[in-house]
């Protein structure tokens, strides 16, 4: 950096050199400024930025949290309900097959009652033909005790004629 020249060896051209460095100088601070505003404002807008994008992925974790908790009672709420329905399908099938049982069971005490039924009235209808047997042997030896009686009695008043 020798912008400076020594003083003991100056010549005419060196010293109408400062005047053009001096303007050239503050052309190039000027430069320099114009350069180091921009790259300031440069550097918020970045930060700027920077900020935004750091909010937008804290609030992107955060939602994403609240989607994972979400998510997670979510599927403690799946399971459970699954639980509950295999629970209730369970109960459902034991249902089921209680409600056979029972039917078999009804069926089979209906039909042990029919034929309780059954052979009741048989023997009824053996009585009933007993006494039907009994009823029709004794009108047989009524009627024939009848048509005995027809034979006699007209036989006596055949007799009673010849006699009177």
């Amino acid at each position: 950096m020798h912008d400076r020249p020594s003083k003991s060896g100056t010549s005419a051209a060196a010293q109408s050199r400062p005047p053009k460095n001096a303007s050239r100088r503050a052309d190039d601070v000027e430069f320099s400024f114009e350069i180091g505003s921009g790259l300031l404002a440069e550097v918020r807008r970045l930060q700027s930025l920077l900020a935004e994008r750091d909010k937008t992925i804290q609030d992107l974790k955060e939602e994403k949290d609240d989607l994972d908790k979400t998510l997670e009672t979510l599927r403690g709420t799946l399971r459970q309900q699954e639980q509950q329905s295999n629970t209730l399908r369970e109960e459902n099938w034991n249902l089921e097959v209680t409600v056979q049982d029972l039917r078999n069971a009804l069926a089979a005490h209906r039909e042990s009652k029919l034929e309780v039924e059954v052979k009741k009235l048989n023997r009824h209808l053996t009585s009933m033909q007993d006494h039907f047997d009994q009823f029709k042997n004794e009108a047989e030896i009524l009627q024939t005790h009848l048509e005995e009686l027809k034979v006699t009695r007209e036989t006596d008043i055949a007799q009673a004629r010849t006699v009177v």
